[in-house]
């Protein structure tokens, strides 16, 4: 497992990377109290749709030094149940890679429970075209 220490945000947040290969990755966060919406017990669904954006975005271009290599284009989610549990996980899959564009899918389980779907498309960039 691994942390991405220089993506100060999913270090914020705890996204552990669990795996990552040339398919797609997987990722998980353990479930704390300040990660709830205002149903006590549920996930906020920002949190479920930045879990899915972090797996789509680390499966469609492996980070080079801790330093991502592409951004999110586009993307969707739907919300199948809430998020109520100790872990959650998304694990995404390349659905369509392009010399640019890469089209991911992703699925957020909750303790093994899948709570929502995602797609999006990402495009490949270097650091410096980033900014």
């Amino acid at each position: 497992m691994t942390t991405e220490h220089n993506n100060r945000f999913n270090h914020y947040l705890g996204i552990e990377v669990l795996h990552r290969d040339d398919n797609g990755c997987k990722v998980m966060l353990k479930i704390r109290p300040e990660l709830y919406n205002s149903i006590e017990g549920v996930v906020h669904g920002g949190v479920t749709s930045t879990l899915a954006d972090v797996a789509m975005g680390h499966g469609a271009a492996p980070h080079v030094d801790g330093v991502q290599q592409c951004v999110t284009v586009e993307s969707k989610i739907q919300y199948l149940s809430p998020a109520r549990g100790s872990v959650l996980e998304a694990e995404s899959k390349v659905l369509k890679s392009g010399k640019t564009l890469i089209i991911m899918e992703a699925r957020v389980t909750c303790d093994g429970k899948l709570v929502a779907v995602a797609t999006g498309t990402y495009a490949r960039v270097s650091p410096k075209r980033a900014e």
